[in-house]
């Protein structure tokens, strides 16, 4: 495989948060199969979609384009578009169009699962007593 090989496969991590791994150039010729696969991780009945561009290697205005309207239809289902961009240059990209205003980012894939997972409370004190005794 190529470095630059497109590439957009779909998850469902849980039934809150469905996962788009991309990786490859995202550009005016990729960005469609991008929206095709937000909008396949939307049918899977996920709150939100979280899209990781941690192994892109270039992404353009089309493909922006795209994360902005897909942003705005998910939210208007009462869903959200999560992004993961773990690159400098992506980031700086995403922050300078005003992108990270707009949808959650987050600089790596653990970070972003950290923080959408639901935790288990911790044990109350007084299991953690009736244990102990």
């Amino acid at each position: 495989m190529y470095l630059d090989e497109f590439r957009a496969v779909v998850a469902s991590l849980t039934r809150e948060l469905a996962l788009v791994s991309v990786s490859g150039e995202l550009d005016l010729h990729t960005a469609g199969c991008l929206e095709a696969r937000i909008k396949e991780a939307g049918t899977l009945g996920a709150d939100t979609v979280l899209v990781d561009l941690s192994e892109i290697s270039f992404i353009d205005s089309a493909a922006l384009v795209v994360l902005v309207r897909e942003t705005k239809r998910l939210q208007s289902r009462g869903r959200s578009l999560v992004l993961v961009t773990n690159d400098p240059r992506t980031r700086r990209i995403v922050e300078v169009t005003g992108l990270n205003r707009v949808l959650r980012t987050y600089a790596s894939l653990h970070d972003a699962l950290a923080a959408l997972t639901p935790q288990p409370p911790p044990p109350s004190a007084a299991a953690h007593r009736s244990r102990a005794a």
